[in-house]
């Protein structure tokens, strides 16, 4: 049972966590699912099945380069988030130039040597091609990672750079190791150990699964806030419907998975809402709890009929998307509150 969840527990994390990463309009979105796609390719490919499946093919071995070349463009992709968040375009540009010359140069010995054998020839200048590709790739992401990780926000993000940055070192480790073992095989010296599980086996697999980890830790993290924030904002959402339901584009339903265009639309729906209130509001104190009376007794004014005042308080809120979600959140939570212990129902 260990063994199979070693040969086949990263491959199955990695289409999981491919299927948890929503596809998106962004371009580092489309990066991270590309990343993540290209370690869920490479560690099938290095599946029992698979490389059973090619040797029944007739193919026996290019299980072995589309791995590495699934590899190869997850890192690539890696790289590319990190440099363009920084703003480092060229850099990029230069990254993207390596990765498909060391790439063609992997295709190409892979193509003239006889079989995979260490002592094979061109078999150690394609572990070299391998290595010199994924090294410098290596190097940028854990540079930027760590770099990131004294300046992020949070405890989730920091953790999770945290993660791929150690797993990347974990994995350029493993490249080494590979390589030396590579070189070895043709050279008047043994690296024995180097072909040991610890270092051959149980590394890389260590390797995959802290990438996987920091990639998926924010995310699941992010995923969780969401649906927490949706559900907060429920109680809320729902007066202002029953007071305004054009507000709403579809009238209220069970979600138990908000996606984030969900989440956008109750942020857009509630703010619909208060601005339909809006003239019944005296706007008489500030602060998230004095929000939420004063949106409770406008909602009951419009009910009963009350003619509007003759001014509108100031909108209050967050400055951008993220913590105007934040601010409503609380708004609605003592808007929760306060109707409870009220005596009458807005409804």
């Amino acid at each position: 049972m260990a063994e199979i969840l070693r040969r086949y527990g990263p491959a199955a994390l990695a289409w999981l966590l491919l299927a948890f990463l929503r596809p998106g309009p962004a371009p580092g979105r489309r990066l991270v699912r590309f990343c993540v796609l290209g370690l869920a390719v490479s560690q099938t490919a290095l599946t029992p099945a698979v490389r059973s499946l090619a040797r029944a093919l007739g193919v026996p071995d290019l299980e072995l380069l589309t791995a590495h070349l699934a590899m190869l463009g997850a890192v690539w992709a890696g790289a590319q988030v990190l440099l363009r968040l920084h703003g480092r375009k060229a850099s990029a540009r230069r990254h993207t130039a390596w990765a498909l010359a060391a790439g063609a140069a992997m295709a190409v010995t892979f193509a003239l040597a006889p079989d995979v054998l260490p002592q094979s020839p061109f078999v150690m200048e394609y572990c070299i091609a391998y290595a010199v590709a994924l090294l410098p790739e290596f190097a940028v992401i854990a540079a930027l990672c760590l770099q990131d990780f004294r300046t992020a926000p949070d405890r989730i993000l920091r953790a999770g750079l945290g993660l791929v940055a150690a797993g990347v070192v974990a994995a350029a480790g493993y490249m080494v190791v590979r390589t030396v073992v590579a070189v070895s095989a043709r050279a008047p010296f043994d690296f024995e150990y180097g072909r040991g599980f610890l270092l051959s086996k149980a590394l890389p697999t260590t390797a995959h699964l802290l990438v996987l980890a920091g990639v998926g830790v924010p995310a699941a993290a992010g995923w969780l806030r969401r649906c927490r924030q949706y559900r907060r904002l429920g109680p809320l959402w729902l007066a202002l419907y029953r007071a305004e339901p054009a507000i709403a584009l579809e009238p209220p339903r069970t979600t138990v998975f908000p996606t984030r265009l969900q989440l956008y639309r109750r942020v857009i729906e509630i703010r619909d809402g208060l601005l339909a209130i809006r003239p019944y509001r005296t706007g008489s104190g500030a602060g998230e709890r004095q929000e939420a009376a004063e949106i409770l007794a406008a909602l009951r004014a419009r009910e009963d009929g009350r003619p509007p005042l003759s001014s509108e308080p100031a909108v209050q809120g967050g400055q951008d998307f993220g913590s105007d979600t934040e601010y409503l959140c609380r708004v609605a939570d003592a808007f929760r509150d306060i109707s409870r212990k009220a005596p009458a129902d807005v409804s």
